[in-house]
């Protein structure tokens, strides 16, 4: 009886491996394996971790949308600063980091917008442009997302641009 639970077991555990060989193969065919690639390169970017002291991280996040093939990379974070102060500190940040704020970004520093909650922040990573964005929920709140994207297929959005 003993042998008969233990192949039970061994074909579980294979269907299992089978099953997560499949899911990791299982990107569409918008997602190709560079943008899983820069996924994987975007979750490891320093800009996602740095936090103001009085942050505690909540969740976090990476992969490549399948509907429109744009790799990204998310943190989320709790705090008790208003939105002004964690705009202010990730736009200090960002140009420790190496970042570029773009021209044609219209907006103030130390505000922020609907489309991105930052003003509009770009790098490279392995030879493509990424875009940093702190989006905005709408309100004061005390939660907030990182998301550091690349381009997918549908291109940046005409208000910031990264040349």
């Amino acid at each position: 009886m003993n042998h008969m639970v233990g192949l039970a077991v061994s074909a579980a555990l294979l269907a299992g491996a089978v099953v997560a060989c499949a899911a990791e193969d299982d990107s569409s065919e918008i997602c190709s394996k560079r943008d899983v690639q820069l996924a994987k390169q975007l979750n490891d970017l320093p800009i996602l971790d740095a936090r103001p002291a009085s942050a505690t991280p909540t969740k976090s996040g990476s992969g490549c949308d399948a509907s429109n093939g744009q790799a990204y990379a998310t943190r989320s974070y709790r705090s008790p600063l208003a939105r002004t102060e964690i705009v202010a500190f990730y736009e200090a940040a960002l140009v420790q980091d190496g970042w570029q704020a773009r021209p044609n970004s219209a907006v103030p520093p130390g505000t922020t917008r609907a489309a991105t909650g930052i003003n509009c922040y770009f790098t490279k990573v392995d030879g493509q442009f990424v875009h940093f964005a702190i989006p905005s929920s709408g309100s004061e709140s005390a939660n907030y997302i990182l998301e550091v994207n690349g381009q997918g297929q549908d291109g940046w959005a005409s208000s910031c641009t990264p040349e």
